[in-house]
């Protein structure tokens, strides 16, 4: 395993993809700003086809921002993302939609498939989007659809949903 310091060309690889192809969950500008990655250590396993940025991870992209403590990003042999691994206690992602509304999702995992257009939100997750919000053991997003999962067949994934009178 290769460590480099931060920044680095991995940055420019690793991130041209985050949260691009979802009309409904992210700003549609995000995907050509900056991205901007904060992180305490990085490493680089050309091998397993990951890189691992760890220690207060602050990640910025446009209205995109992720706080985690530990990001990674696994790639195919091709060196395109496949997906995107984020833990944290909890990590917290946060974004404006279209409408320009604010989209959170805070979880101790968040699982970002890329090709899929899947977010999943697993271990005390909790969905906002603009004044609703979704409580739930495993909430599994699409980010081109707007299409929503949450809770399962135990016990102890129970949904518990907000819903605000609109004005």
């Amino acid at each position: 395993m290769t460590k480099i310091p931060l920044p680095s060309f991995v940055l420019l690889i690793s991130l041209l993809f985050i949260l691009g192809a979802n009309p409904a969950w992210a700003l549609s500008s995000d995907r050509s700003q900056t991205i901007k990655i904060l992180a305490d250590e990085l490493e680089i396993d050309e091998t397993k086809h990951i890189s691992i940025y760890q220690g207060n991870v602050d990640m910025r992209q446009g209205s995109l921002h992720i706080v985690a403590d530990r990001i990674i990003f696994h790639f195919t042999d091709q060196n395109d993302i496949e997906w995107l691994e984020i833990t944290g206690s909890p990590a917290t992602l946060n974004q404006m939609n279209n409408n320009n509304e604010p989209v959170t999702g805070t979880a101790l995992n968040i699982n970002y498939y890329e090709s899929k257009s899947i977010i999943e939100l697993i271990g005390d997750a909790e969905f906002k989007s603009s004044l609703d919000t979704i409580n739930s053991n495993k909430i599994k997003v699409n980010t081109e659809t707007d299409a929503l999962q949450a809770g399962g067949k135990k016990a102890n994934e129970r949904v518990e949903m907000l819903i605000y009178p609109k004005n």
